[in-house]
């Protein structure tokens, strides 16, 4: 099996249901020998949709990446409530519907309860360890422990349709939700009860459902070696902040961790920059801009070394390539 050398960036794969987010990653390994591989936002087996596969340089984006919202599309079933609070767990309760107000007022008004900041109670069944143990480990031999409650946001919340006992919902929240927890709570406040039968992930942060590529496709792309035309360089990953070009002089010095001094700044203090190599365009550094003195600086937050670009017609114009050592 020949291994892809020498990318970086990001790859958007579409997770198939069954397998975790690690079980991409590691079906990957083989092909990309020597490159750093990684993930950005766990799915559970149960859910499909936008996983950001991390390669090489890549992977010290995620500190940047990891906050953005998270955009869902779920499906419930009312009426029946689970030990892990999706259809993989055993069934604890069930709830004659019948007996249920379902009205659509009264739905609304339920679900209007979940928008905004909420608190959840991690479920038993996650990958939170308590004393260096995932929390699932525990729940598999039957014990459970005081979980810490937590604070999410959820920026939108609506039913996309409703067929009793079935449920849509589409979800827009942060990092740190739990959409079967989500779930499992509506269920409880219309006094039915419910779990998650399906979700998909529509978008990560800035990384959405078009241009993904199945698991399939992207081992495919990896044997014919083309995987290169569809992974997004880290200049472009970080498009969202501004940019400022540097000479190789001050590259250099900011890859030796030094602040860079320059002119025409934005003059706010603490925003961060991507700092792109004025020749070729590469990402030298995510930085923060710090003023000192009379004049604003650039202090850099994460360096990158190796950054390689290569034509991308999905997510930008043609680059050359750029090392930065």
């Amino acid at each position: 099996m020949g291994a892809v050398r020498g990318v970086s960036g990001v790859l958007i794969v579409d997770k198939p249901a069954g397998i975790t987010s690690y079980d991409v990653v590691r079906e990957l390994k083989p092909y990309v020998r020597g490159i750093k591989i990684g993930y950005l936002g766990t799915l559970d087996p149960l859910a499909t949709g936008v996983l950001p596969v991390l390669l090489g340089e890549g992977t010290k984006l995620a500190p940047f990446l990891e906050t953005g919202t998270k955009v869902y599309e779920a499906a419930l079933l009312l009426g029946v409530v689970t030990d892990t609070q999706d259809k993989e767990g055993e069934i604890v309760a069930t709830v004659d519907i019948g007996d249920c107000d379902l009205s659509p007022q009264r739905v609304e008004d339920v679900i209007g309860g979940f928008r905004g900041t909420i608190t959840q109670t991690p479920p038993m069944h996650s990958a939170l360890k308590h004393k260096g143990e995932p929390l699932y480990k525990l729940a598999r031999r039957g014990d459970e422990v005081s979980r810490e409650p937590r604070e999410v946001e959820i920026y939108a919340l609506l039913v996309t349709e409703i067929d009793p006992p079935s449920m849509s919902l589409h979800i827009e929240c942060s990092k740190g939700t739990y959409i079967r927890t989500l779930v499992h709570d509506i269920g409880a406040q219309l006094g039915c009860g419910a779990h998650l039968t399906a979700l998909r992930r529509q978008r990560n942060g800035p990384f959405g459902l078009e241009g993904a590529l199945t698991l399939g496709e992207v081992k495919e792309l990896l044997k014919e070696g083309k995987i290169t035309e569809r992974v997004i360089p880290p200049s472009q990953v970080m498009s969202f902040l501004p940019a400022v070009s540097v000479s190789e002089k001050d590259a250099l010095q900011i890859h030796n961790g030094q602040a860079i001094i320059m002119e025409d700044l934005p003059e706010e203090e603490g925003r961060k920059v991507r700092v792109l190599a004025r020749r070729g365009g590469g990402l030298v550094a995510v930085g923060e801009i710090h003023q000192e003195k009379a004049c604003f600086v650039v202090r850099p937050l994460r360096v990158f070394h190796d950054v390689i670009f290569t034509k991308n017609p999905l997510y930008g114009k043609d680059t050359e390539h750029s090392y930065i050592q």
